[in-house]
C-alpha cells in the first residue's frame, strides 16, 4: 500500500474505483444538461489541470515517454485490453474494450452519451499545458478508441505554420 506520495507501488499494490466512472458520467451530464456544453468543457479543464498537474510536468519535462508510463499503468491497473506504440514522433493508444464503459454497463449505469467526450477534453488540456497536443476518435457504442500525442511544435512544422 502506497503510505507517503514519494513511494512507488507496483500495479497490484493498488486498487481502482471503477465506479468513478459511473460518477463521472453521471455528473458530466448533470452540468451539461443544466448548464450546457461550454461549462462541461470548462469543468473537464480545470480537473485536468489539478488532478494531472503531476502528469502535465511530467510530459513537459521528460517528453511522450512519461505519458506512455501513465496509459500503462492505467490501463493495466483497470485490466484493460489496450496497445500502445509509437507511429513517427506520435504516442499512439489504441483501446480495444474500454473498462469504463464495460464496467458501467455490467452494472447498469445510464452512460451519458457524450461520456466519451471527456477523453478528448482532459487529454487536450494536459497536452495543452505541456507543448503537446492530442485526438481521440472514439466508438463508444464498441467501447473502444484510438488516442494520439504528438509534440505540438512537430506538428506545426510539419504543416508548415
Amino acid at each position: 500500500m502506497k503510505t507517503r506520495p514519494d513511494q512507488e507501488t507496483s500495479v497490484d499494490e493498488q486498487s481502482v474505483h471503477k465506479d468513478f466512472h459511473g460518477a463521472l458520467s453521471y455528473c458530466i451530464q448533470h452540468i451539461y444538461e443544466r448548464y450546457g456544453e461550454r461549462e462541461m468543457e470548462e469543468c473537464l479543464r480545470q480537473i485536468a489541470r489539478n488532478v494531472y498537474k503531476p502528469l502535465i510536468e511530467a510530459l513537459r519535462s521528460e517528453g511522450l515517454p512519461a505519458l506512455e508510463r501513465h496509459w500503462r499503468r492505467i490501463y493495466t491497473l483497470e485490466g484493460s485490453d489496450f496497445e500502445l506504440n509509437y507511429e513517427g514522433d506520435a504516442l499512439i493508444l489504441k483501446v480495444k474494450r474500454c473498462p469504463a464503459l464495460m464496467h458501467m454497463r455490467s452494472r447498469g449505469y445510464k452512460i451519458f452519451e457524450r461520456y466519451c467526450e471527456h477523453t478528448r477534453i482532459v487529454n487536450e488540456e494536459i497536452c495543452r499545458l505541456a507543448g503537446y497536443a492530442s485526438s481521440v476518435v472514439h466508438d463508444q457504442g464498441k467501447e473502444r478508441c484510438t488516442q494520439r500525442f504528438w509534440k505540438e511544435e512537430e506538428q506545426k512544422h510539419r504543416r508548415g505554420i
